[in-house]
């Protein structure tokens, strides 16, 4: 027994000295030690990583799966008289929950007095109420708020996005401070720009080269058709198409009600397929030119006509748009119309129009379009 224990010990010793030989080569070292001892890991094992589970794939394939980092802790920011210490600068002494003065004249011991020269205060900021949205020591959120984007807003305002059906991206991401001051400003609501030019930040600005425009646009009257947050209408609308346009064009609303004859887009409130809400380079803010705009509803019969009544490329010439108290939606009994252009004298004197008086000129003549010079229609053409 003390034969065999002085071999180990022999052993053990002759093993160091071959490691101290070999230096710091770690490949030796391990092949010196798998000599003597069991269980020494292999030169791939040795690592500081983790060991990571290995997954086999379905083509057979293993591969090493990666196990993620674990989250960053988020930093505390801290008031920096809180950070250094000194709550003598707010409170009456260090043991005292007492402020040396009321806020919001003790913030603006050191901040700025945003409030004195401003148009329009946050209620919260003006009666001094800095805690109800700063924590006055420390936070994990910038400014060191309670809460951040909407959920601080939501404390006092209505979720005004519960039964919304289209939200404004900017107010739905929580990005209130993108549109309002928090504390006070020179425009209503708190708007950092106003009327259109904070629209503009984000929207393409259509007005600058257009020639003609919607009135309420122009002056950058833009949320007395949309709602800047939400809106149970499409586009933010304030109220569907039709109710919100005869909100300012109330007396074409009562046209089209008592009207004889009324155009199917009109009466079914379809004012936008037909005129552009904001801006266009054509009067009444249409989207295209007459006859052109017809044509997206009513078949070109001028495409393929011989002849051509020559007020046809002006469709409102003749024609009501909206509604008319004659069929048609013509703007007048068609003989009045007539005499818009002709001469009633010398239609008189026309030797076909004898004893065509009380007739009407549409009994002889297509007010568009004909084979013949005159628009005469097949009856009426002299034999």
């Amino acid at each position: 027994m003390n034969f065999n224990r002085l071999l180990l010990w022999g052993l053990a010793v002759a093993a160091v000295g071959v490691l101290l030989t070999t230096g710091c080569n770690s490949t030796a070292k391990r092949r010196w030690l798998g000599f003597f001892f069991d269980g020494v890991p292999s030169e791939s094992s040795a690592t500081n990583a983790a060991a990571a589970t290995v997954r086999r794939g379905t083509n057979g394939v293993t591969a090493p799966v990666v196990k993620p980092l674990p989250p960053k802790p988020r930093e505390m920011l801290m008031h920096k008289p809180y950070a250094e210490d000194k709550c003598a600068q707010c409170h009456q002494s260090a043991f005292s929950q007492q402020l040396v003065a009321p806020m919001p004249k003790l913030c603006f011991n050191c901040h700025k007095d945003f409030l004195v020269a401003a148009k329009v205060k946050h209620q919260p900021a003006e009666n001094g109420e800095c805690k109800s949205c700063h924590d006055p020591h420390q936070s994990f959120n910038k400014q060191l708020l309670r809460k951040t984007g909407k959920a601080l807003c939501y404390d006092c305002h209505d979720d005004f996005f519960a039964k919304a059906k289209s939200k404004h991206q900017p107010a739905e991401n929580g990005e209130c401070l993108a549109c309002h001051n928090p504390h006070a400003g020179d425009n209503k609501k708190l708007v950092t720009k106003p009327g259109a030019k904070l629209c503009w930040d984000c929207h393409d600005n259509f007005l600058e080269k257009a020639k003609v425009k919607h009135q309420p646009v122009e002056n950058g009257e833009c949320a007395s058709c949309h709602n800047p947050h939400a809106s149970a209408n499409k586009k933010l609308l304030i109220k569907s198409d039709t109710k919100l346009c005869f909100e300012c064009h109330d007396d074409l609303q009562t046209q089209i009600t008592k009207a004889k004859s009324k155009h199917q887009p009109a009466e079914n409130g379809e004012c936008l397929s037909c005129h552009n809400p904001h801006a266009t380079d054509r009067k009444k803010l249409v989207t295209k030119s007459t006859p052109v705009l017809c044509w997206d509803c009513h078949d070109n019969f001028l495409e393929k006509a011989k002849f051509k009544h020559t007020v046809v490329e002006d469709c409102t010439t003749c024609h009501n748009p909206h509604s008319a108290g004659e069929s048609k939606l013509l703007a007048k009994n068609s003989s009045k119309l007539c005499y818009d252009c002709h001469e009633e004298k010398d239609l008189k004197a026309v030797k076909g129009h004898a004893g065509a008086a009380d007739k009407s000129c549409l009994e002889c003549h297509d007010p568009h379009v004909g084979t013949d010079a005159k628009l005469l229609k097949p009856p009426a053409k002299p034999q």
